[in-house]
């Protein structure tokens, strides 16, 4: 069998047959190493493509309807110590691939990316959850909010009416001035221009941030527009509100952001908010 097959110690002295014999034990073991070898790299390959499938998955799942969006969070975190080793097992395969295997070396490789690419995921919410308060409703006006209206009755888990005064999770805070620490630069903002052009503006950057606008139209007190972001992985659902109230020639203008669901939006929200302004800032001048 092997480097032994055919190996005759027929007329051949004792000393030679002995050395003959271990040459073949030697050469026979190495080949079962190297097929062992072979194994171990497609195990641990596909075990890396495995744990990042889980990943990439967990948030589709969700967004179709799958599973809650819990379960998706518990993949992304149950998964992240072992993508990470199997990513380095990976990697360490592509090394023995290269010396003994080289047929596996691209199998090895694209595991080990893929791992590692999937094990940055909940590295960077990780790092989000401890760069952000723990909250998920922003807004540019404390006392008087832009109201959820359209979208209220929805499903959602987090209530439409806002709740500032509430602690914010994890903090000695009320949500409300857990956003003040964090982002002291959502504001109200005033603008030249009437309302009727100022709601012009906001639809426009409303559509191109990606939004779906529920409703539009005046009130009271001037105008709201009414609209709704999806996340692209999870499908989160974020309601997103802008208030317009005439101030003489000028508009004021309020916002609302909030998630539908989870306790921590990770910043989107804020972001969210912190773009829209941007933008106007550049429809404006």
């Amino acid at each position: 069998m092997g480097y032994c097959a055919g190996y005759s110690t027929k007329n051949q002295p004792p000393r030679q047959v002995h050395l003959g014999l271990f040459v073949c034990y030697v050469l026979t073991s190495l080949q079962i190493r190297g097929a062992e070898m072979k194994l171990g790299i497609v195990l641990v390959s596909l075990a890396a493509l495995g744990l990042a499938l889980a990943i990439a998955v967990a948030g589709p799942g969700t967004r179709y309807g799958y599973w809650e969006y819990g379960t998706g969070l518990t993949i992304i975190r149950d998964a992240a110590l072992p993508v990470l080793i199997a990513s380095g097992a990976a990697a360490l395969g592509f090394v023995a691939a290269l010396i003994k295997a080289r047929g596996l070396a691209p199998l090895a490789l694209f595991a080990a990316i893929a791992a590692g690419g999937a094990g940055m995921v909940p590295l960077k919410m990780k790092e989000l959850v401890d760069a952000n308060p723990f909250i998920h409703d922003i807004t540019t006006d404390f006392e008087n909010p832009p109201q959820i209206i359209t979208a209220a009755d929805l499903p959602r888990k987090n209530p439409a009416a806002y709740v500032g005064a509430e602690p914010a999770p994890r903090s000695e805070l009320t949500t409300a001035e857990a956003q003040q620490a964090a982002f002291p630069d959502i504001k109200p903002k005033s603008v030249n221009g009437g309302v009727d052009e100022t709601a012009e503006t906001v639809r426009k950057i409303v559509l191109d941030m990606k939004m779906e606008i529920l409703s539009e139209g005046p009130t009271e007190a001037g105008w709201v527009v009414e609209a709704t972001y999806t996340s692209t992985w999870f499908g989160f659902v974020d309601d997103f509100i802008v208030r317009l109230t005439p101030e003489g020639s000028m508009t004021r203008i309020d916002v609302r952001s909030k998630s539908r669901v989870g306790a921590s939006d990770l910043g989107a929200n804020a972001k969210r908010v912190q773009e829209f302004f941007a933008r106007l800032d550049q429809e404006v001048v």
